[in-house]
């Protein structure tokens, strides 16, 4: 494989896969070992895998090595919705309350995400939290744009629900 495009997809997807790693509960050291790695097993099995997939295969190498640790550390997997956005709202906040309440809520919306199927909590995850659009998410994991819009739709649906079944 041409090393410019392997450099420019490490450039344009690295960070990507990083932060996608790190909101699901990977630590900094973690995170940044897990994209090396899944870069270099792209690097010494590439030849098999076409340019347009290449990003979807580094992801997947990516998601199995996030598991392998978790599994290896006999962890679970813990979503994290920018809690140091809200921690510094609290510090800073004249409304105590407000922000005690939007800390709950972030809880209730990771509790919610755990009880949905796994393709469904990375779609919405990539989606609304790295706001990803459509053709970025397409890319990423390989699939057509209308297969991930479908996906979306009923990712939304199944969230729908689980937060209704949460609050009654």
């Amino acid at each position: 494989m041409d090393s410019k495009l392997l450099l420019e997809i490490y450039n344009k997807q690295a960070k990507m896969i990083y932060f996608y790693l790190k909101k699901n509960g990977c630590t900094h050291e973690d995170a940044e070992d897990i994209v090396q790695e899944s870069y270099t097993k792209f690097i010494a099995y590439s030849s098999g895998v076409s340019s347009d997939k290449a990003l979807a295969y580094i992801f997947s190498i990516s998601m199995n090595e996030f598991k392998k640790m978790l599994k290896k550390k006999g962890k679970e997997q813990a979503i994290q919705v920018d809690d140091d956005r809200f921690w510094g709202n609290f510090a800073n906040d004249q409304d105590t309350e407000l922000s005690v309440l939007h800390i709950e809520m972030n809880h209730e919306i990771a509790m919610t995400l755990e009880r949905i199927q796994e393709i469904y909590k990375q779609l919405l995850l990539l989606k609304y939290e790295l706001e990803l659009s459509y053709k970025e998410i397409a890319l990423l994991l390989g699939m057509k744009e209308e297969t991930i819009r479908t996906y979306l739709f009923r990712a939304r649906k199944e969230f729908q629900k689980k937060w209704r079944d949460l609050h009654e």
